[in-house]
């Protein structure tokens, strides 16, 4: 009877097989580490990019609604931080304007209808790059209901990460003046009640700006301008 010459795997061999495989395998979840977090950072950036986009729209509707709810003074009450507040009962004679500064958009419930408002002014400007530091958490955002809404002072961390969000306002201008071209000019009081209430175009400019920090830290700053004049 014969024997059989057919020979099993060696040890060495058997290890490099091992070795090919680990190596596979490591490749594998290599890819796929890299492929999860490039999609988590990608949801943070869309989540901001909303987020800003909201905060955008967020003045404009401000603008909107201080313009509907004073009829009568439109061109004089276009800029209030608050549409909600009257100082004296005098619509906006003594209430403060938007100006040039950083602010925090939050909402105010009454009569179970949110309306937004813009609070600060003086703060410093949103700036991560050296850390948080407590001027930076005044811009948290907090995820309550699926939305995010401002909660000032909070450290708050989602399971996307972290957010913030700043409105900067630059310089509003008079459109309408002749050869000498656009004219900076303010309007944040009664003070200027007179010079900043008449109907000639003016226009605001302003930047929602949103950072994120978590899987990846970025940010997004969306701009835009709002003037005194809207379709009725």
């Amino acid at each position: 009877m014969g024997f059989s010459r057919k020979k099993g795997f060696t040890l060495w061999e058997i290890l490099v097989i091992i070795v090919v495989i680990s190596v596979g395998l490591m490749a594998i979840i290599s890819l796929l580490t890299y492929g999860l977090n490039y999609v988590q950072k990608s949801r943070q950036r869309i989540i901001a990019i909303n987020l800003a986009r909201e905060g955008m729209e967020s003045i404009y509707q401000m603008r909107d609604t201080n313009r509907q709810r004073r009829a009568g003074r439109k061109d004089q009450c276009w800029l209030k931080i608050n549409p909600l507040l009257d100082t004296n009962n005098d619509e906006c004679m003594n209430d403060t304007r938007m100006q040039s500064g950083s602010y925090i958009l939050s909402t105010n419930e009454i009569s179970g209808q949110n309306y937004l408002l813009l609070s600060g002014g003086s703060m410093s400007s949103l700036n991560i790059g050296n850390g948080v530091d407590t001027w930076d958490l005044n811009y948290s955002l907090c995820l309550s209901g699926g939305l995010r809404t401002a909660c000032p002072g909070t450290i708050s961390v989602t399971p996307e990460g972290r957010y913030f969000r700043e409105i900067r306002w630059y310089w509003l201008f008079i459109k309408d003046v002749p050869l000498t071209g656009w004219k900076y000019m303010s309007c944040t009081s009664g003070v200027d009640y007179l010079n900043c209430g008449s109907s000639s175009a003016k226009e605001f400019r302003f930047c929602s700006k949103v950072v994120y920090m978590w899987y990846g830290t970025g940010e997004v700053e969306l701009c835009g301008l709002i003037t005194n004049f809207m379709q009725k």
